[in-house]
């Protein structure tokens, strides 16, 4: 599979580990601290097929980037909100919305290959 995911998390460690799980998987893995530097990769990186997004970050938070990415970048990479905070703002363009303690590892990696099924999916129509 050689699909690239964005992550965009302000936890070294965390990050770590799913890098880590996601690249055993067979994914490439790009990485930002905050939204900022997200942007960035963005508008500087082809092929970006998934981006998993924390939301309390500094410099710019998760929301802010979404804003961005949406309204500014108008993307459609689909994206997984993986946070701390227990409700987001619902916004039907997320693909997904976990709590970071109540999914495991292989649960993530669960639905994002459902995602991206889905989307070859739709790509056959």
């Amino acid at each position: 599979m050689n699909k690239r995911i964005l992550i965009v998390e302000d936890d070294k460690n965390y990050q770590n580990v799913l890098q880590e799980k996601l690249q055993k998987e067979g994914f490439q893995i790009v990485l930002a601290d905050d939204g900022e530097i997200a942007l960035h990769v963005l508008k500087n990186t082809d092929n970006i097929d998934l981006i998993i997004l924390d939301l309390l970050m500094p410099k710019m938070d998760g929301q802010t980037f979404y804003y961005h990415l949406r309204n500014t970048l108008h993307n459609s990479i689909p994206v997984i909100i993986l946070t701390n905070l227990s409700t987001a703002p619902y916004d039907p363009g997320v693909a997904a919305f976990f709590v970071k303690t109540n999914i495991s590892l292989d649960e993530l990696v669960t639905k994002i290959k459902e995602i991206f099924a889905k989307e070859e999916r739709e790509k056959e129509k």
